[in-house]
C-alpha cells in the first residue's frame, strides 16, 4: 500500500509539472498570435494609409494638370497665382544628356526663368501655365527634379501654403476624417520630361513632368501632428496637337479641290494633296507678292528671301501698291486644271528686280487691264504636300479624356448623336452652334465605334455616319469639332460674332524655320479695320500691335476686326466638305476625303494663332493630356 501511494503522489506531481509547462506553452502560443495579430494590424494600416496618400497624390496630378489648361477651364477648383510658386530653383537642361551639367537659372536672357516676363493677356502677372509651352527658352518646360521650374511647397511662401492647404480642402475635404487623420497635398513640382536616346541624341518624351507629393498625418488632442504615410505621383503631360505636326492651314482636302466657285481662302494657303479644278477661276484667286517655292511646305518664301538687296529694292517698289492678300497662296500635290504647263511653279515670278516697276502679272493685286502675279501657285508637288495627322485613336481618347470642354458623342441615328452613349439623342446643330457662347472639342464617331475604313477599296470610308446639311439660320460652331461623317455641307447661314485678326507681316525667313528672327526683313503692311478692307504695302512703319510705336518693329498681328462667322476654330472631317452662303469661316478646315466648292461662296480666313498658341485664353478646351504614369516605389 505505501509504495502503491507513494507511485501514485509521484504520477500526480508529474501531471502538474506537464500541466504547467502546456499552459506555458498555450500562453506563449496566444502571445504570439496577439502579437502576429497586432503586427498584422498595423501593416493593414500602413497599408491603409500609404493607398489614401496615394490616392490623394493622384487627384493632386489631376488638378495641377488641369491648371495648363488655362484660367478659364471650369475643371480647375483652385486658380493658383505666380506669388505661390518658386521659380528660382531651375537648373536647366536643354539637352536633356546626363553627361552635362544643367545650369542654374538667374533671371538672365540666357538663363531666364520660367515664363519671365510672359504677360500674354497684360494683367501684370506672368503667365506661367498659359500657351505657349514650346519656342524659346523661357516659355518650354527644361527644369530637372531636383531643380525643377515651378515648385510649390507648405515648406515655402505663405502664399504656396494658402494654395496648397486650399488645394487639399478642395479635392479633398476632411479625408480620412477619423481620429484626426487627414490628407494633405504637401509639394508640386514642374519640370522637364523624361528623355530617351534615339536617332543619336536625347529625345523629349513629352512636354513636362508633374510630381506631386501628399502626406497622411495625425493631429492629436494637444496639437502635436503625426505623418503616417508618403507617396509621390509622376506623371508626363504632352500638349495637344492642335496645329497637326505643324501642318495647318485655312483650307486642306486630303484628296482633289474643286475650287472652280467663288468662295476665297483669305490670309494663309489653299492645299490639296491631289489635283485641283480651278479651270476659268485662276484670274479670280487672290494674288499677293512674289513668291518663291519651296519643298518645306511650313515655309513662306518671298522674293528675296535669300538676298538682302533684292528683298529691298523689292520692298520699295511695293510701297504704295495695294495688295490683294499678303499672304494667300495655293499649294496642290497634282496638276492644276488650267496650268499653262506642268512646272511646279506655272505662273513664276520675272520681275527683273533693281529699280524696275511692277508690270503685268508681276502686280500683287489685279488691277484693270493687268494680272496680278500667280507665282503663288504651285502644283505638282507631291509627296512635298501632305495631309495633317488627325488620327482617329488619339482624338477619340483626348475626347474621352474628361478634360474641360471635351465631348464624345456617339452616333445615334441620321444627324443625331448621344453624349458619351447615353441619355437622349441630340441634333449635331443643336450640339455644336455655339449659340449660348461656349467653345468645345466635339468629336462625333463612326457608326460602329471604330476607326473609319475602306472595305471595297473604292477611295471612301464605308463607316461613317449619314451627311450632315445646315441650311439656313443663325449657326456658329467654336472650338474644334471631329466629324466622321460621309459628307458635311451649309448653305445659307448666318454666323455668329467672332474676333478675327490677320496675320504677322510677311518676311524673309533667311534660315527657312517658318519663324521671324532677327536680322530679317519684313514688308510693312497697313491693316484694314474692317474684314475686307485693302491691305497696302508702305516704306513708313507704325506697329500697329504696340500702339502706334514710331520704332519701326514688325507687326506680330493685325488688329482685331469683329465679324459673323460660321465657324471659329478648327473643323476636320473625314468625309468631303462645302460650304455656300453669306458667313466666313475663321480658323481652319480640314477635309480628308476632299473639298468640293464648285458652287461654293462662303470665305475662310485663317487663325494664324493656330500654329504657335491655341486655343484662346478664356476658351474651356483642354491643351494638355496626361500620357504617363508614375509612383514611387513605397
Amino acid at each position: 500500500m505505501a509504495l502503491a501511494e507513494a507511485r501514485r503522489k509521484q504520477c500526480g506531481g508529474f501531471a502538474l509539472v506537464v500541466s504547467l509547462m502546456l499552459m506555458g506553452t498555450l500562453m506563449a502560443l496566444g502571445l504570439s498570435l496577439l502579437l502576429m495579430t497586432e503586427t498584422e494590424n498595423r501593416i493593414a494600416l500602413s497599408e491603409r494609409f500609404s493607398t489614401q496618400a496615394l490616392y490623394a497624390a493622384e487627384s493632386g496630378a489631376r488638378q495641377a494638370r488641369r491648371w495648363f489648361d488655362g484660367a478659364g477651364s471650369s475643371a480647375i477648383l483652385v486658380a493658383v497665382s505666380p506669388a505661390a510658386i518658386d521659380r528660382t530653383l531651375r537648373l536647366i537642361d536643354e539637352d536633356g544628356d546626363p553627361a552635362t551639367t544643367p545650369l542654374a537659372a538667374d533671371g538672365s536672357t540666357t538663363k531666364p526663368y520660367y515664363k519671365q516676363g510672359v504677360d500674354l493677356n497684360a494683367d501684370g502677372s506672368d503667365d506661367v501655365f498659359e500657351a505657349p509651352y514650346r519656342g524659346s527658352l523661357k516659355d518650354v518646360l527644361v527644369g530637372t527634379e531636383y531643380g525643377p521650374d515651378m515648385r510649390i511647397d507648405e515648406n515655402g511662401s505663405t502664399a504656396a501654403q494658402t494654395l496648397l492647404a486650399s488645394m487639399s480642402d478642395a479635392l479633398l475635404p476632411n479625408y480620412p476624417g477619423v481620429g484626426g487623420v487627414r490628407a494633405r497635398i504637401t509639394r508640386v513640382d514642374v519640370f522637364g520630361p523624361p528623355r530617351v536616346w534615339s536617332g543619336g541624341s536625347w529625345v523629349r518624351f513629352g512636354m513636362g513632368t508633374i510630381a506631386v507629393t501628399a502626406r497622411i498625418t495625425q493631429t492629436s488632442t494637444g496639437g502635436t501632428q503625426t505623418m503616417l504615410a508618403e507617396r509621390v505621383v509622376r506623371v508626363v503631360v504632352n500638349e495637344i496637337d492642335y496645329n497637326a505636326g505643324h501642318g495647318m492651314f485655312p483650307l486642306v482636302s486630303c484628296q482633289n479641290i474643286d475650287a472652280t466657285g467663288n468662295f476665297l481662302v483669305h490670309w494663309g494657303v489653299t492645299k490639296a494633296v491631289g489635283d485641283a479644278d480651278m479651270v476659268n477661276n485662276h484670274t479670280s484667286r487672290l494674288v499677293g507678292e512674289g513668291r518663291v517655292y519651296d519643298a518645306d511646305e511650313s515655309v513662306d518664301l518671298l522674293y528675296g528671301w535669300d538676298n538682302d538687296a533684292n528683298f529691298a529694292s523689292y520692298k520699295a517698289v511695293l510701297d504704295g501698291w495695294f495688295v490683294d492678300d499678303p499672304w494667300v497662296t495655293y499649294r496642290f500635290g497634282g496638276a492644276v486644271t488650267d496650268s499653262p504647263n506642268t512646272n511646279i511653279q506655272p505662273w513664276p515670278f520675272t520681275w527683273p528686280g533693281g529699280t524696275t516697276p511692277l508690270g503685268d502679272g508681276t502686280q500683287p493685286r489685279h488691277q484693270g487691264t493687268n494680272d496680278g502675279t500667280h507665282s503663288n501657285i504651285f502644283q505638282n508637288t507631291g509627296a512635298a504636300t501632305s495631309c495633317p495627322d488627325f488620327g482617329y485613336d488619339y482624338w477619340k481618347a483626348v475626347a474621352q479624356s474628361g478634360g474641360p470642354g471635351a465631348h464624345y458623342y456617339v452616333w445615334a441615328s441620321g444627324t443625331t448623336f448621344r453624349e458619351n452613349g447615353v441619355g437622349n439623342a441630340r441634333e449635331f446643330r443643336d450640339i455644336t452652334d455655339s449659340a449660348t457662347g461656349v467653345a468645345g472639342l466635339y468629336f462625333f464617331d463612326t457608326t460602329d465605334r471604330n476607326p473609319p475604313v475602306d472595305t471595297n477599296g473604292d477611295g471612301q470610308y464605308d463607316n461613317l455616319t449619314p451627311a450632315i446639311q445646315l441650311s439656313g439660320g443663325t449657326y456658329q460652331a467654336r472650338g474644334m469639332v471631329y466629324l466622321n461623317a460621309a459628307s458635311f455641307r451649309t448653305t445659307g447661314l448666318h454666323g455668329r460674332s467672332a474676333s478675327l485678326a490677320a496675320p504677322g507681316e510677311p518676311f524673309q525667313d533667311k534660315n527657312k524655320n517658318g519663324r521671324f528672327d532677327a536680322g530679317e526683313g519684313w514688308v510693312n503692311i497697313d491693316y484694314p479695320t474692317t474684314l475686307g478692307g485693302n491691305f497696302r504695302a508702305k516704306t513708313n512703319d507704325a506697329r500697329q500691335d504696340s500702339g502706334n510705336s514710331p520704332i519701326p518693329m514688325r507687326n506680330k498681328r493685325g488688329p482685331a476686326i469683329t465679324a459673323d462667322t460660321a465657324l471659329w476654330g478648327i473643323f476636320y472631317t473625314n468625309g468631303t466638305w462645302e460650304a455656300q452662303g453669306n458667313a466666313p469661316y475663321y480658323g481652319a478646315v480640314i477635309a480628308k476625303g476632299g473639298v468640293d466648292m464648285s458652287a461654293g461662296t462662303a470665305d475662310i480666313y485663317w487663325d494664324e494663332s493656330i500654329k504657335y498658341s491655341w486655343p484662346p485664353p478664356g476658351w474651356t478646351l483642354p491643351r494638355v493630356m496626361i500620357t504617363r504614369w508614375e509612383t514611387d516605389a513605397q
